[in-house]
């Protein structure tokens, strides 16, 4: 699908006196921030709206440290905070607009018109954006999950994402879930003299089994079946008591057990969900309700960041055709199902002659 018409936006337009945005994005993350960047390429008017103070996603509040290398472009890697703040940075250059420190409430419909086109209303905590086009991109988890016993203590040592300490040196490092961004956080940990104790409440840790063995092989002890009983404060550190007895002493405890699903969210917005809670999509990413596309985590299987890369900008593009030509996806949705319809009366033809 070749897209030639390329406009830049005006340096001298003034955002706040717009009637409506042509786009809407939820979501700073990758997919948010992909999109972003190829609507405003395209000469359309970009918000995005982010619920955190900055903006990156999970390459940014789960892993900023981490080296990420499975990018394509960057040989020696780049850390989660390197890629984010790269990415904004293209974004404002694109002359994207952003509203931090706010959050999604309500997508509703509108009788205001732009072209045909019906409008959609954007509600969120501090305000209110009409807009032609909605973009989900706020990634399928919001909050990471809490441990009750830990945070009765109320210490500024207990962190649910890896904290920006640059020397472990000597330090005892709790890390507490299987997965993988526990199993990163250990490693890290490891890497800067930490000594480390994971403990994962399942006979076998579910991250990659790489990187149990490099906890394993750099000195880590993981503790399997186990969970955190009790905790308190002894001598200026924390004293763990797990479920099978274990005593632990911890300077520093990292939780990565997960996060809090988004489904209620999902749920008021009235579109179409997967049995995982995940928004359903058609092909060109368009939920069950006109006008509001999903991309990235809110849908996705595979949850890297590339793929939420090409979902981002896959989307935009589509919502920008259907931006500056007015039913071009509902006619190629006609053309694919034509398509298709052919290609299974020819399968249909060739069994019944196979079967002749």
């Amino acid at each position: 699908m070749a897209d030639f018409k390329v406009t830049e936006l005006d340096e001298d337009l003034d955002f706040d006196s717009l009637a409506y945005w042509d786009v809407v994005i939820i979501g700073a993350g990758p997919a948010g921030l992909a999109a972003s960047l190829t609507t405003a390429h395209r000469g359309l008017t970009t918000l995005v709206i982010e619920a955190k103070d900055k903006p990156g996603g999970q390459p940014q509040f789960l892993y900023a440290d981490k080296k990420i290398v499975d990018i394509p472009g960057f040989p020696d890697g780049i850390s989660g905070e390197q890629l984010s703040e790269r990415t904004y940075r293209q974004a404002v250059d694109a002359l994207v607009q952003f509203r931090f420190n706010d959050e999604l409430v309500a997508i509703e419909d509108t009788d205001q018109q732009e072209k045909g086109e019906q409008l959609k209303r954007v509600v969120t905590r501090d305000g209110e954006y009409l807009c032609r086009k909605v973009l989900i991109a706020c990634g399928l988890l919001h909050f990471p999950r809490k441990l009750p016993v830990l945070d009765a203590l109320e210490s500024k040592s207990v962190f649910y994402k890896v904290p920006k300490i640059g020397d472990y040196d000597g330090q005892q490092v709790v890390v507490v879930g299987g997965g993988d961004s526990a199993l990163d956080a250990a490693v890290m940990a490891l890497e800067r003299s930490a000594k480390v104790d994971v403990v994962v409440r399942e006979d076998v840790p579910v991250g990659k089994a790489d990187s149990v063995d490099r906890v394993r092989q750099s000195g880590g002890t993981i503790h399997l079946s186990t969970e955190v009983a009790s905790a308190e404060y002894q001598g200026g550190a924390i004293a763990l008591t797990l479920t099978d007895g274990t005593q632990l002493t911890a300077d520093y405890v990292v939780v990565q057990i997960g996060f809090l699903s988004a489904k209620e969210t999902f749920l008021r917005l009235d579109v179409r969900l997967n049995d995982d809670g995940s928004i359903a999509v058609d092909p060109y990413f368009e939920t069950s309700r006109r006008g509001i596309f999903a991309i990235g985590d809110v849908h996705g299987d595979i949850k890297l960041i590339t793929v939420a890369w090409a979902e981002g900008i896959q989307a935009a593009i589509y919502a920008f055709k259907e931006i500056t030509s007015p039913y071009w996806l509902n006619e190629k949705r006609l053309r694919d199902q034509k398509l298709t319809m052919i290609g299974e009366k020819i399968t249909q033809a060739a069994r019944v002659k196979a079967s002749s």
